[in-house]
């Protein structure tokens, strides 16, 4: 007996996450190179993608510490070997811009910082 594939959420990014994204991105690309930029930009969307495919995908961590419904997704889970990112996705399910359900990516954030001083208050 097979059901039919669950549909596939959209996902969006918040502005602070968006913020994040741009700072990460500048920061590569000053330190790696204009390729390495392009590749990690090209990891965060991947990322983006898998989530959204999969809110609750192995490797993702239930983060109910930070607040209901919010989850961690490690970029090196995208890339597909340790160390090749050193960020964190924290997303959760929720109503994203245009009013339909999906995954809405609060922060992406490095794995040295402490979300718990970096999350928005909304999401607790």
């Amino acid at each position: 007996m097979s059901g039919a594939p669950s549909p596939v959420l959209r996902y969006q990014f918040t502005e602070i996450a968006d913020e994040d994204i741009e700072g990460i991105l500048k920061t590569s690309g000053k330190r790696f190179g204009p390729r390495q930029r392009e590749h990690y930009a090209g990891l965060i969307d991947r990322a983006a993608e898998m989530v959204a495919e999969n809110p609750q995908r192995p490797g993702s961590r239930d983060r109910h510490d930070l607040g209901a419904g919010i989850r961690s997704f490690h970029l090196e889970l995208a890339a597909g070997r340790r160390g090749a990112a050193s960020h964190i996705l924290y997303y959760l399910r929720g109503r994203l811009s245009d009013g339909s359900d999906g995954v809405v990516i609060a922060r992406v954030l490095h794995e040295g910082m402490d979300p718990t001083r970096h999350l928005p208050a909304e999401l607790e």
